[in-house]
Order: structure tokens, then C-alpha cells, then sequence
């Protein structure tokens, strides 16, 4: 059987998200959280952060996934470290090599595929630093922080991928695919903590 590359790219990220969600997540029931959280007591730990070892760090989706190869010193690492630079080599080979590999999916979809330079340009005020930006100040929504709503993975591949200066692509080109699906098969909470309850 013939796959579409596309489809393999998404159905590779939506897998990758799951599994990512499944690991992060987890019931009221294994949590011992109740939907009134307004009652409960918290205790927070006081211990210092220098007692504490960093093990990994997802700012921005995808982006300690796909883009970086030297995974155990960029866990241990600072978004100043990304500031200085230290991983952006790596991440420009890494993006050249999706390109390398996924560009001719993306023109056989009608899609015009940047270069690795407009890559770049694009996504760096996005992934450099990795961090989760909030301006509070500015309209929510990915990536100024990240609604349940928001398609992340979807705008951060058509940042990196397409070439947003051409008429008709835009980052919301590849969430109007779209290659996840398009909304959860259950609604969200109106209350907190908004997620629905686990099938």
C-alpha cells in the first residue's frame, strides 16, 4: 500500500502528540482532584531549585522532537542558551533535512515549500528561545500561550515548512488540511479545568 508522505508526516505527529498527552496527563480519579478545586488544600514544596535536576523542556511543540539532535544537552540547557545561539546550527541542519525529505510531499499537494533559510527566518521568533510566550496584553491564542483549541503542531509545520509569502499560505494553511483532526470527539468543560473526562 501506498502512503502519501503528508499523511505519514501527520499521522507521526498526531501519535507523537498523543503519546505526549496520554504521558502528561491524567484522570481526577488517579489524581485525587475533585472538580471543586476552590476547597482544596495545596501544600507547595519549599525545597530549592538547585536540589532539583532538569530532565527535559518543551517550550514550543515539536521542536526538542524535530529539530534537535543533541536532545541530553539541550534538556539540560536555558533558553539563554538559545538566545547565544548554541543549538541554531543544529536546528538549521535539522529543517534542511525535513525539507530535504518532505518537500516534494508538499509540492505534490499543491503547497510551495520554503527554504531552509526562510524556514529559519520564520520560525525563529518562535523557537528561539524555546519558551511558551504569553503577552497578556495581546489577543490568546497560539503562540501567544496556547488555547485548548489552538492547532500547534499544525501552525508550527506551516511555519517551518511553507513559504508564508505566498499568496494563499498562511500558518493556519496546514490546520485547514487538516493533517490532525480538526476538534476533539468530545466537547470541552465550560468549568475547570476544561478537558474533558477521560473515555
Amino acid at each position: 500500500m501506498n502512503t502519501h508522505p503528508l499523511t505519514v508526516l501527520g499521522l507521526a505527529t498526531l501519535c507523537t502528540a498523543g503519546a505526549f498527552l496520554a504521558g502528561c496527563g491524567h484522570s481526577q480519579a488517579s489524581s485525587g482532584l475533585t472538580p471543586s478545586v476552590a476547597s482544596q488544600t495545596y501544600n507547595f514544596s519549599t525545597t530549592p531549585a538547585s536540589q532539583y535536576s532538569q530532565i527535559d523542556r518543551v517550550g514550543m511543540p515539536a521542536v526538542n522532537t524535530a529539530v534537535i539532535t543533541s536532545k541530553d544537552a539541550y534538556n539540560a540547557a536555558t533558553p539563554t542558551d538559545d538566545a547565544s545561539g548554541l543549538f541554531v546550527a543544529q536546528i538549521t541542519t535539522d529543517v534542511g533535512n525535513l525539507h530535504t525529505t518532505l518537500d516534494a510531499a508538499l509540492r505534490g499537494a499543491g503547497l510551495v515549500p520554503a527554504s531552509t533559510s526562510t524556514s529559519i527566518t520564520q520560525a525563529a521568533p518562535l523557537i528561539v528561545p524555546d519558551t511558551l510566550k504569553i503577552n497578556t496584553a495581546a489577543t490568546a491564542g497560539f503562540p501567544n500561550g496556547r488555547l485548548l483549541t489552538d492547532p500547534v503542531v499544525d501552525v508550527t509545520l506551516a511555519v517551518v515548512l511553507l513559504d508564508l509569502s505566498q499568496n494563499g499560505q498562511t500558518a493556519l494553511t496546514l490546520a485547514n488540511l487538516p493533517l490532525n483532526p480538526p476538534a476533539n470527539d468530545v466537547a470541552f468543560s465550560a468549568t475547570f479545568p476544561y478537558l474533558a473526562s477521560p473515555h
